[in-house]
C-alpha cells in the first residue's frame, strides 16, 4: 500500500542510490569473500593442507577472486610461493576457479548492476556541481517523485540525460548502454520504492540481495561435495600458465582509447574493441593503490594489464587516492556485458 505522505525530489533520490550502490558492493564482496574462503580451505584441506595462515589464504581468495588469466597467474605465483609441495598447480588453479564460480558469478553480477547505477548517478552530479544545469539536468533534479508513475518517469529523464552527455563524450560503450537501462530502472524502483512506499514489481531475481541469500551464513563444503560442485560448475576453467600465446594474441588485437578531464589531469585508458574484462578492473584498482601507497606524488601513474585476449593500459597525470572511485566506475562503463 503506498504511503501517501511519502516524497522525494530527483535530488535526493540520486543521492539514496549513491549510498546504496556503494555500500551494497562492499556487503557483496564481503559476502563472496568469505563464501570464497570457505571453499578454498576446504579444497586445500582436502589434499591435507590445513594449516595455512590466514593471510596466505587471503592472498589467495584476491587473486581467485579477480580470476581471469591474470587471476589464474597470480593463484600460480601465490601457491608456488607457499610451496605447499603441489605437482600440478595449473590444474589446482583451474580448479579452484572453477569452484568458486557460482560465487564471483554473484559478485561480477553486482559490479555490473551498481557500476550502471553509479555511472548514471555520478555523471549527473558531477554535472550539477560544476554549475552546468541545463534546463535536462534542473528539471531532474527538482523533480517531485510520490508514486510508482512518477518514479519510472523521473527513472527515463534521468537516463536519457545521461545518455546524451555520455555517448556524445564515449564515456560508455554503446555496447553497454542497453544493459546499463535495464539495470537501472530496475535498480531504481528496488531501492526507492521503499522509501516511497510501495512494493517494486520488477524481477526480484535481479536484485543483489537475492542473488547472495543462498551463499549468506555459507557452510563450507565436503570433501564429496566438493567434487560435485567442480564437475557441476557452469564454467571450467582450463588455463594454461604460458604467457606467448596470449601476448601474440594481444599484440594482433585492436586497441582503442579513451580520454577524460579530471580537471587539468589526463584520464587514458587503452583497452580492446569489444570492451575490458570485468574481471581485470580490480586489479587495475589494486595496482593504482599499491602505487600510490609507495608514491602518493608521482607525476603519472600507468598500468598495463592484461587477461587471455584482453587488454588495458591505464595511465593517469598526477593521481590522487580520491580518483580512485572515478576510475572503478569508468572502467566498469567500458567494460564487456556480463
Amino acid at each position: 500500500m503506498t504511503n501517501k505522505s511519502a516524497r522525494l525530489l530527483g535530488s535526493e533520490a540520486l543521492a539514496i542510490l549513491e549510498a546504496d550502490a556503494s555500500s551494497e558492493l562492499k556487503r557483496a564482496r564481503q559476502i563472496v569473500e568469505e563464501a570464497v574462503t570457505s571453499d578454498l580451505r576446504a579444497y586445500l584441506g582436502r589434499m591435507g593442507l590445513k594449516n595455512i595462515q590466514q593471510q596466505n589464504i587471503s592472498s589467495l581468495v584476491t587473486a581467485a577472486i579477480a580470476g581471469g588469466q591474470w587471476g589464474f597467474n597470480s593463484l600460480i605465483d601465490r601457491l608456488s610461493a607457499l610451496d605447499l609441495k603441489i605437482k600440478n598447480l595449473d590444474e589446482v588453479a583451474n580448479e579452484i576457479l572453477t569452484l568458486i564460480y557460482r560465487h564471483t558469478s554473484i559478485l561480477n553480477y553486482a559490479r555490473i548492476r551498481v557500476t550502471s547505477v553509479q555511472s548514471i548517478v555520478k555523471t549527473l552530479v558531477s554535472k550539477f556541481k560544476n554549475a552546468e544545469n541545463t534546463r535536462d539536468l534542473s528539471e531532474i533534479q527538482g523533480f517531485r517523485i510520490d508514486n510508482r508513475s512518477s518514479l519510472m518517469t523521473w527513472a527515463e529523464l534521468a537516463e536519457k540525460c545521461y545518455q546524451d552527455i555520455v555517448i556524445s563524450s564515449g564515456q560508455v560503450s554503446t555496447r553497454s548502454i542497453s544493459t546499463y537501462s535495464k539495470l537501472w530502472k530496475s535498480y531504481v524502483e528496488e531501492k526507492l520504492s521503499l522509501h516511497l512506499g510501495f512494493t517494486a514489481s520488477s524481477d526480484m531475481k535481479e536484485y543483489i540481495s537475492e542473488r547472495l541469500k543462498p551463499i549468506a551464513n555459507y557452510k563450507s563444503p565436503t570433501a564429496s561435495q566438493i567434487e560435485k560442485l567442480i564437475m557441476s560448475s557452469a564454467k571450467k576453467y582450463t588455463f594454461v600458465s604460458q604467457s606467448q600465446v596470449r601476448n601474440q594474441n594481444l599484440a594482433a588485437s585492436k586497441l582503442i582509447t579513451f580520454k577524460k578531464d579530471l580537471g587539468g589531469r589526463i584520464l587514458q585508458i587503452s583497452y580492446n574493441f569489444d570492451g575490458i574484462d570485468p574481471a581485470l578492473i580490480q586489479p587495475v584498482i589494486n595496482s593504482i593503490k599499491g602505487q600510490l601507497i609507495i608514491d602518493p606524488k608521482q607525476d603519472k601513474i600507468m598500468v598495463d594489464m592484461s587477461s587471455g585476449n584482453s587488454q588495458v593500459i591505464l595511465e593517469i597525470e598526477k593521481p590522487k587516492k580520491g580518483d580512485l572511485d572515478t576510475i572503478k566506475i569508468q572502467l566498469g562503463a567500458l567494460a564487456t556485458s556480463p
